[in-house]
């Protein structure tokens, strides 16, 4: 109630407090283009989610982002959007494993199905987001199967200090304190950003902190170099699934009693440099990660330990117009994990260890015909080699005692080297290989009309635990050697024109996949399903007459089985379509109301490729934002999310649902100097 009327009063604030001139702040950032040294929307459809974008909007994470400005979907078994999946180009389960996320061009997608750690990157520090969709595998590899969210962190020069504080319902307190600005030939830029929150639903805690900061060395006009360093603690409680019923009657409670959790500790550093010559231009990134967590859930508890490494030189012989480019991607993946035994965890009941190495030479290459056409075309090899080493104790071996109703006695049976289980035991180095290709051709009509046609050969490799058994999640083989990588052929075509108020654009796409990856609940492994197919469109459409505008963007989808058993049948968690709808005004100056609208349709649940459950409900958010400019240096937001507080689920999995978050009031201020 407290937040509540602390936000009616802001909102009645008098205008006399937007006396003060604005001040634009100028900053120079990288963009992925600059990275990849190739225009990103060169044929593809994009969206671009700028610093104004994202300090306007009032988010207070990367996944809401996401949703509201790109209409991305969202699926959360916790209720935080910070541990949810997003999807693209209609995949349903685990869809976050075909869309490769960079970081200042470092990848943060994780060797196990675990999703990236969106709470390492705080909002306040991100200077833009580009949404690439469709099949992207020649230019960026592995995991760009459905497309690349690349998010470009801020630079120093001219940035100064920022501060932000955010409080809303379910106890969320959010702080973000950053400072940028130059020495000579540097530029620098250092940030903590802090969070916690009760959650929608009980017991669904969480809190994050985390440390960022960067430096860039301008050594020349030709060359420069750029270091990125990040740390990040977080914590997470599970709430657990709900029957419809339930979750209909009260979407708040639990199911869990509140011990499942998983906490991390995660480091991130990425060093780049880049250099300009008459020849072309040149890139060398190498990239560092490490990851420590611990997770509990019912009847199970364990923990990881990740490192991964990167090496991606990259070369570009030519200028913007006519260029050939080539590199090789090289990457070193390692994952240690314990779990414990639950008679007593300081004893561990199996240990395995995880290497994965892989190497992926590409080329790709661009000219320009006539100044209007454009032609492009590549290829990426990649070869993948995982060594999976498991040792699954015998139980009645591993402790030196017994409980009993009289206390502990020795247990006859102990060793301190425990036998291994030989059915659930492996060691074993598996193989695979994948390759890409990409054929463009784009049309420039005029300066604000283009149009394009494409095709992509994709691929995706297992994850570690999509093929080994590890986690006690069992499968009916430990270790499925057979598990191939998916495979999918991309045809897209797409237009866009934009003048000095209204912006289009348009793609329709038919993708058909082969071996796509899923799990099967009767055989009790994760397998390679026959051909699916899925057809899509699609658009966007936004105004701005400089004080009101509307955005919308939608997604119009089928995704088919397109083989086997259930041939014709729809491919779960795939809604139809989805898409959201803004509209903005600003009826005094230094004020904007924002009204934004969200829907997704009905679909089935997960696992259900009978297609017999019961279909997930269709949904619809309404969103109201006020944007407040009180000075040239002070900024005020406030946000009501699902203003009608619809009760609705992101996912659903065998008839029990997770519940999304239900009406919330969220304030924040920002100051800059």
């Amino acid at each position: 109630m407290r937040i509540r009327l602390l936000c009616i009063v802001l909102l009645i604030l008098p205008v006399s407090v937007f006396a003060e001139a604005e001040e634009k702040i100028a900053v120079y950032a990288w963009q992925q283009d600059e990275l990849a040294l190739v225009p990103v929307d060169t044929a593809s459809d994009v969206t671009v989610i700028d610093r104004e974008t994202i300090e306007g909007s009032g988010a207070v994470s990367v996944p809401d982002l996401l949703r509201n400005e790109a209409n991305i979907l969202i699926r959360s078994t916790s209720g935080n959007v910070n541990d949810g999946q997003i999807a693209m180009r209609g995949f349903g389960e685990n869809s976050h494993l075909r869309t490769l996320i960079l970081v200042d061009g470092h990848k943060m997608n994780r060797p196990d199905m675990g999703v990236a750690g969106w709470a390492s990157l705080p909002v306040m520090n991100i200077e833009r987001i580009e949404v690439i969709r469709g099949g992207q595998n020649v230019l960026y590899g592995d995991n760009a199967l459905a497309g690349v969210i690349s998010i470009t962190t801020k630079r120093g020069a001219d940035t100064g200090t920022q501060v932000r504080g955010t409080m809303g319902e379910f106890g969320y307190l959010g702080g973000y304190i950053g400072h940028g600005g130059t020495a000579g030939p540097l530029d620098y830029y250092v940030g903590i950003d802090t969070y916690e929150s009760d959650g929608f639903r009980s017991n669904s805690l969480s809190r994050a902190t985390t440390l960022t900061g960067s430096l860039a060395w301008y050594v020349n006009d030709s060359d420069m170099v750029s270091l990125r360093v990040s740390q990040t603690d977080s914590h997470q409680q599970y709430p657990g699934p709900l029957l419809y019923e339930q979750m209909m009657e009260d979407p708040t409670q639990s199911f869990y009693s509140g011990d499942e959790y998983s906490e991390s500790l995660e480091h991130q550093a990425s060093l780049i440099w880049k250099t300009s010559r008459n020849w072309g231009e040149a890139r060398m990134a190498f990239g560092a990660g490490r990851r420590e967590g611990e997770w509990q859930l019912p009847g199970r508890s364990a923990d990881d330990l990740q490192y991964g490494f990167s090496l991606g030189p990259r070369i570009k012989l030519g200028g913007n117009d006519h260029f050939v480019l080539t590199g090789i991607d090289a990457s070193y993946d390692t994952l240690d994990h314990t779990n414990d035994l639950q008679a007593d965890p300081d004893y561990a009941s199996s240990e395995g260890t995880f290497r994965r190495v892989t190497l992926q030479p590409y080329v790709f290459a661009q000219k320009t015909l006539r100044d209007r056409w454009i032609l492009g075309g590549g290829a990426r090899y990649e070869h993948a080699a995982t060594d999976n080493d498991f040792d699954d104790y015998i139980d009645s071996q591993i402790l030196p005692y017994i409980d009993t109703n009289r206390g502990q006695i020795p247990n006859p049976d102990y060793n301190p080297d425990p036998d291994l289980d030989p059915l659930t035991s492996y060691d074993e180095t598996v193989k695979k290989e994948g390759w890409a290709a990409t054929l463009s051709l784009t049309r420039k009509f005029n300066r604000n009309l283009e149009g394009w046609i494409r095709y992509d050969r994709s691929y995706r490799y297992p994850t570690l635990d999509e093929a080994a058994a590890y986690n006690e999640f069992e499968l009916s083989e430990p270790l499925n050697t057979a598990l191939d990588p998916e495979e999918g052929d991309q045809y897209v075509t797409g237009a866009r024109w934009a003048d000095e108020q209204w912006r289009f654009q348009w793609s329709a796409y038919a993708l058909f996949m082969d071996n796509e990856i899923v799990y099967d609940q009767v055989q009790q492994l994760n397998r390679n399903l026959g051909r699916t197919k899925r057809l899509g469109t699609e658009f966007e459409v936004a105004l701005d007459r400089g004080w009101y505008g509307a955005n919308t963007r939608w997604t119009v989808q089928e995704a088919k089985l397109d083989d086997g058993e259930y041939e014709g049948n729809t491919v779960p968690l795939v809604p139809p379509y989805h898409g959201v709808v803004s509209g903005w005004v600003d009826p005094v100056e230094r004020l904007r109301l924002t009204l934004t609208w969200s829907y997704v349709a009905a679909q089935y649940q997960g696992n259900d490729e009978a297609n017999a459950a019961a279909k997930m409900d269709a949904y619809g958010l309404l969103g109201l934002q006020a944007d407040i400019r009180m000075s040239p240096h002070v900024r005020l937001h406030i946000g009501m999310d699902n203003l009608l507080d619809e009760i609705y689920a992101t996912s659903a999995y065998g008839g029990v649902y997770y519940p999304g978050a239900g009406r919330s009031f969220r304030c924040s201020m920002m100051m800059e100097f």
